[in-house]
């Protein structure tokens, strides 16, 4: 019997979110719950895949498929069948492949950064879901990423993010991805943060996404 599977789609049309370092995180995240993950790359730059290339064998691993083509919504059914979570990365232009890939799943996480023109540019993404959503139904979500603490400008950012997020029928997550050196330099080994630095507040962080999105 084919298993039940979820599919998360990384979303948003701006780019320098952090939809990628998300994307593979979770897929970690995911194979260290004991769930058989597929990541999807379907961004030009590719850094998902990257990322897979780099992780040491015997790490929790995860199925890996790179698709830059607008036929991820017809080709996704077949290639998820033996997976229980499927973690889609979007590229950062609203194009017919990033259309394609939010039609192919039913839950999105859209990262914003807090910044007034980033978060002004997230409204693109939720143009696409509204408009799409007329055929499918989807669970939108929305995470703020890269935030520096008690900053003045994070706090308006969360703010701003509320009062769309409400117009939008999304939710705002209470989990804050803050900017941390161990983000990057995790991804930069293959490693989650959860991998690098276990007891480290990013790791802490996504311990708290992952719990908060109920992917399990």
């Amino acid at each position: 019997m084919p298993k039940q599977h979820r599919i998360l789609a990384i979303a948003n049309s701006k780019g320098g979110v952090g939809k990628s370092t998300l994307a593979t995180n979770l897929a970690v995240e995911a194979a260290l719950a004991g769930l058989d993950v597929l990541l999807v790359d379907t961004d030009p730059q590719s850094s998902s895949a990257v990322f897979a290339a780099t992780r040491d064998e015997g790490r929790p691993a995860f199925g890996l498929v790179q698709m830059n083509q607008p036929i991820l919504h017809r080709e996704l059914p077949k290639l998820c069948e033996p997976y229980d979570l499927v973690v889609i990365d979007t590229g950062a232009r609203e194009t017919r492949t990033f259309r394609s890939a939010l039609m192919a799943a039913d839950s999105v996480l859209v990262p914003v950064t807090p910044s007034a023109y980033d978060i002004w540019a997230s409204e693109d993404v939720f143009a696409v879901i509204d408009e799409l959503s007329a055929t499918r139904d989807f669970t939108t979500r929305v995470v703020l990423n890269q935030v520096v603490p008690r900053t003045k400008v994070a706090v308006e950012a969360m703010e701003a993010l509320e009062e769309i997020t409400e117009e939008q029928g999304a939710k705002l997550l209470d989990t804050r991805i803050h900017s941390r050196v161990a983000w990057k330099m995790a991804s930069g080994e293959g490693l989650s943060v959860t991998e690098y630095r276990p007891r480290s507040p990013a790791a802490a962080e996504l311990r708290a996404l992952w719990a908060e999105l109920d992917l399990a």
